[in-house]
């Protein structure tokens, strides 16, 4: 509060004492109230209760350990006193707690302080959620309090309501940046006001948070997307940009986004694991804080980029180099095959990603003119161990070495020699061949061992064209004899024909049968000709009658 404000304040409380007797001095803060015993009593149960037990003084103790500051308190006495008063978001919570620790409810006066303020949040406060942001936020001090009166229940529920409703309250996905501002909630569910341009849920205290979060993700009514997003915008304001004096805050924080952050593999990005991991170490949070955040990275190890593993290399503070710690980059690797080796996956697809990871950083780290030579060795050698069996070729490990050279160009021959002791020329692909042996920066003993396996190169690629076309050789002529050994099939069947065409066409025996009894003639084999004796027999026997 400014000067001139508490001057005027002071000369609005010394015109409201003109009207009544002020026999009651209270100090909140440094600053002098003057109220009336008898005005108060009427309005506050317990103050008549401590007036009658002439226990005053207990009245400073309530105000003291309710955190009540000067401006809520004057709102507190411009009631009491009949005036007009207003209340804000801001002083709203403070104004419910000391409502109703001091017992200023309608047993007391149908015409009560408590009903008011729980009336202005229920209808101003609650129905907006930055109106509710701001005065969640501004009661912290009094979170005690806030706890014991069952305040903090109806804030949370209302924020996780409108957070179910838009969970863009939040925070904006990143897939959705790009998208217009065209989504509005349908019309029928609107319970309360939106705000577009609403206060972000991580101004809130850490210990006001945390429970909101853990209380959300319970409800399972908010996707866990916008759950992770609000979780690393935390992390990032509270620990990332937070300033390093406050370490001992930034430690309680990173503990608390470990344990509001899921498991589940691609829902966090990699920078942001790999920030916290580092932070982790740094802040010495404990073991279960350091040790999920590594369980994490392994289990996404591979959908990471070398620039995510080259965070974890950087030391701390505003002026930490890269490519300090590369023993924290050896340990999350292992860790990862560790993993996986425990899972028996059969799926080698993320060794294959983590491999050409692991080419990619060495590749980044070599044009790093600060890195030593040791360091580099020893990332050439993980590098080498991880490609082993998984990756045909060496050409990413030469790129880097090409590249280390390049920029360390004060090494001596033998340190040169040393570099490229990693280096298997011997599963250099035939492209990696000719640019090595061209490779003035390689020594000389290595730019041999180039060459001579080029020429082995040479000579299995001429040993297999020829044998390729042996091969070819070999079927054309099956083909050919195929094709005459099919010849001689279709004359043989012509044949064959030409004989069966040529034999005398025989009877059925049916029909040798019906021959032998006279029951077929020469013209048909009709129903009639079967039954022609049975018709000579009819014919005699009429002509004998007539």
């Amino acid at each position: 509060m400014s000067d001139l404000d508490k001057k005027n304040n002071s000369e609005n409380r010394n015109s409201m004492s003109a009207s009544y007797v002020s026999d009651l001095h209270i100090n909140v803060k440094g600053v002098p109230f003057h109220l009336c015993k008898e005005m108060l009593a009427k309005r506050s149960s317990k103050v008549s209760s401590l007036l009658e037990r002439n226990e005053i003084d207990e009245l400073r103790l309530i105000l003291r350990d309710l955190e009540v500051d000067p401006e809520t308190f004057e709102l507190v006495e411009r009631f009491c006193n009949g005036c007009e008063f207003k209340f804000t978001s801001d002083t709203i919570v403070s104004v419910l707690c000391i409502a109703y620790y001091l017992g200023m409810n309608e047993e007391q006066s149908s015409n009560n302080l408590l009903g008011k303020a729980s009336e202005f949040l229920e209808q101003r406060v609650f129905p907006s959620w930055s109106e509710t942001v701001n005065a969640l936020r501004s009661g912290d001090k009094s979170f005690d309090k806030l706890t014991d009166v069952g305040l903090i229940d109806l804030f949370f529920d209302s924020l996780i309501e409108k957070a179910s409703y838009d969970p863009r309250l939040l925070g904006e996905l990143i897939k959705n940046r790009v998208e217009t501002d065209d989504y509005r909630p349908n019309p029928r569910r609107r319970l309360f006001v939106i705000d577009w341009k609403s206060e972000d849920l991580i101004t809130i205290p850490l210990r006001l948070y945390e429970p909101l979060m853990i209380r959300a993700i319970k409800s399972r009514s908010i996707p866990v997307e916008y759950i992770v997003l609000s979780v690393c915008k935390y992390a990032k304001k509270w620990v990332f940009d937070a300033e390093e004096s406050l370490s001992g805050q930034k430690k309680e924080a990173i503990e608390a986004v470990e344990r509001l952050l899921p498991h589940q593999r691609g829902l966090i990005s990699c920078e942001l694991l790999f920030e916290s991991l580092k932070h982790s170490i740094w802040l010495e949070a404990n073991s279960e804080c350091r040790n999920g955040f590594m369980i994490r990275i392994c289990k996404q190890l591979d959908m990471a980029k070398s620039t995510d593993l080259k965070i974890l290399s950087r030391g701390y503070g505003e002026k930490a180099e890269g490519f300090e710690n590369i023993e924290l980059v050896k340990t999350v690797v292992k860790s990862f095959y560790t993993y996986y080796a425990n899972e028996d996956s059969e799926n080698v697809s993320h060794f294959v990603k983590v491999a050409k990871l692991s080419e990619e950083f060495l590749f980044l780290a070599a044009s790093e003119a600060s890195l030593k030579l040791e360091a580099f060795v020893e990332l050439a050698e993980m590098t080498v161990a991880i490609s082993q069996g998984i990756l045909s070729y060496s050409d990413g490990i030469y790129r880097a070495i090409d590249v280390f050279l390049e920029s360390h160009r004060y090494l001596t021959e033998s340190e040169k020699m040393e570099v490229c002791k990693v280096l298997d020329c011997s599963k250099l692909s035939q492209e990696g061949c000719e640019r090595a042996a061209k490779n003035q920066k390689l020594p000389l003993r290595i730019v041999v061992q180039v060459l001579f396996v080029s020429q082995l190169q040479i000579r299995d690629t001429v040993a297999k064209e020829i044998k390729g076309m042996e091969k070819k050789v070999d079927e054309e002529e099956e083909e050919e004899i195929g094709v005459s050994s099919d010849e001689d099939e279709i004359e043989n069947d012509e044949c064959v024909v030409h004989r069966w065409k040529k034999k005398k066409k025989k009877t059925s025996v049916w029909g040798q049968v019906k021959r032998k009894f006279g029951c077929l003639t020469s013209s048909s084999y009709s129903v009639d000709a079967c039954t022609c004796d049975v018709k000579k027999k009819k014919k005699k026997i009429h002509h004998h009658y007539i």
